[in-house]
C-alpha cells in the first residue's frame, strides 16, 4: 500500500505558525522581566520609541489594537514609569502619549530580549538564508501592499 503524500504547506499556515512561536517566545521573555507585562507591551514600547510623543489612537492604529486594550496597555505602562499622558500641544481635547526616560531604557531591554529571540528563531540560517529570507518575505509583502 502506497503513503499518501504529505500535504503541502499552506503559506498562511506556515506564516501564522512562525508568528505565533514568535509570540510565544516574547511573551516568556516579558514574563521572565517579572513585571507583569507580555508581547503586546512589547509591541507598544517598540512604536512608542519610534512615535512618541502619538496620541492613544496613533499608537492603537501602529499596533492595531482597539481602544479598550491600549487604555489597559498605557495603564500598565505608565503605573511602571514608562509612559506619561500629557496634554496635546495642538488639540487642547487629546491626550498625547510621552515615553519617559525609564520607559526609553525599558524598551532598550525589551528589545535585546528580542534580538535574541529573533536571533534563536534564526539560528539554523547562515547569513546568505537570512538575506534571501527577508528579500522574499519583502517581495511577498509589497506584492500585498496597495498600489
Amino acid at each position: 500500500m502506497n503513503d499518501p503524500l504529505p500535504m503541502p504547506l499552506s503559506f498562511g499556515l506556515l506564516l501564522r505558525q512562525v508568528r505565533d512561536g514568535l509570540v510565544r517566545q516574547l511573551d516568556q521573555a516579558m514574563r521572565e522581566e517579572d513585571l507583569g507585562i507580555g508581547f503586546t507591551h512589547y509591541l507598544g514600547l517598540k512604536a512608542l520609541s519610534c512615535k512618541a510623543p502619538c496620541t492613544a489612537a496613533e499608537l492603537g492604529n501602529a499596533i492595531d489594537q482597539v481602544p479598550s486594550a491600549v487604555t489597559r496597555l498605557l495603564d500598565r505602562l505608565e503605573e511602571l514609569g514608562c509612559v506619561r499622558r500629557q496634554p496635546h500641544v495642538q488639540d487642547r481635547r487629546a491626550l498625547q502619549i510621552v515615553l519617559t526616560d525609564e520607559g526609553r531604557a525599558l524598551w532598550l531591554r525589551l528589545k535585546s530580549r528580542g534580538d535574541q529571540v529573533i536571533d534563536l528563531a534564526m539560528h539554523d540560517l547562515d547569513r546568505a538564508e537570512r538575506d534571501q529570507l527577508f528579500s522574499l518575505l519583502t517581495r511577498v509583502r509589497d506584492s500585498l501592499s496597495p498600489p
